[in-house]
């Protein structure tokens, strides 16, 4: 059997749920955070449970703490008084850089080809298009947020382009997607005028 102490940080959720998918018998939802199972409230939103579990069920919750985005969930060995999943970031190794980026001297054309991206204010939704060659539309995804559209793209459809034309259609989406939230006039690779609606 497996001795393990589970520190859950509810405020910290965010939903994601992979805590619920990878240990059900110990995290399910309420509402849209998780809940830790028969646990005590120790306050600020902390949880707390021991558990003396099957080896199984014991990898089951440090995947579910080692899968949480936000860190919310940390694993004890209690005999060794120790993190098996600890929940604070380690930066004493971390490089440090300040960003900096000239466009007219550093810009590269992706040799693959390049995106169209409009807002449809009607039908509500971003439409994306993907050329490569001039005017030659070889895609065309439509999506309502970002994130569909991105994933669509880049892991299914699995687009060969460049990391940092992937970062620009993640940045022009998002523009996109804020335009179209709020009736604002949306033009590709110029910033958003937050004054701008759409003509009517």
């Amino acid at each position: 059997m497996a001795k393990l102490h589970i520190e859950y940080n509810k405020n910290t959720c965010i939903g994601q749920g992979s805590c619920v998918a990878l240990a059900p018998d110990y995290f399910e939802f309420e509402g849209s955070k998780a809940i830790l199972k028969e646990s005590d409230d120790i306050g600020k939103g902390i949880y707390t449970l021991e558990v003396d579990s099957e080896p199984e069920t014991a990898d089951a919750l440090i995947e579910a703490a080692k899968g949480c985005p936000v860190n919310a969930i940390r694993v004890i060995d209690p005999v060794k008084d120790a993190d098996i999943v600890g929940n604070k970031v380690n930066d004493e190794e971390a490089k440090e850089v300040i960003a900096e980026y000239d466009d007219a001297k550093e810009f590269v054309v992706d040799d693959k080809g390049y995106f169209l991206i409009k807002v449809n204010n009607e039908k509500n939704n971003i439409e994306v298009a993907f050329c490569n060659e001039k005017n030659k539309i070889v895609l065309k995804v439509t999506g309502e947020k970002p994130l569909d559209i991105y994933q669509t793209i880049l892991n299914k459809e699995k687009l060969d382009i460049r990391m940092d034309h992937a970062a620009y259609l993640g940045r022009e989406l998002e523009k996109a997607y804020i335009a179209l939230k709020n009736n604002l006039a949306y033009v590709q690779d110029d910033e958003l005028d937050l004054n701008k609606k759409v003509s009517q």
